[in-house]
């Protein structure tokens, strides 16, 4: 994320935000006015690598904070808890829910791009 993040920021034209200086809006207001709506594709990338991220941290989980029943589960570590106890049903359950929350992420997030997309061209073109 900080990576995403970074590499957003670092790519904006800071004309834009001296010109926004120069008009008299606050530091605050360029950022949210000028700086994160420029910088909000990169910020999303960010966070859909994150969150995707975040779906495969077993091991971590496992090994560094430890499996507490109840209180350190996550998705995969039910899905591999699941399996190791002959519990199928269970099991693939959870798969067709991660499948399906990374499936409706990535389809967001294509139709926000192309929406977006057409949205800068038809302003382009003006």
């Amino acid at each position: 994320m900080y990576q995403s993040a970074s590499a957003a920021f670092s790519s904006l034209d800071s004309r834009l935000e001296n010109a926004a200086r120069t008009m008299g809006a606050s530091e605050w207001r360029v950022f949210w006015t000028v700086a994160f709506p420029l910088a909000w594709p990169g910020l999303l990338a960010g966070l859909v690598l994150s969150f995707a991220r975040g779906l495969g941290e077993f091991g971590a989980t496992l090994m560094l904070a430890g499996f507490i029943p109840g209180k350190t589960d996550t998705i995969p570590m039910a899905i591999y808890f699941a399996v190791e106890s002959g519990q199928m049903e269970q099991a693939t359950f959870w798969v067709v829910i991660i499948v399906a929350l990374g499936f409706s992420t990535i389809m967001w997030l294509n139709w926000w791009s192309k929406r977006n997309m057409r949205r800068f061209s038809a302003d382009k073109s003006r």
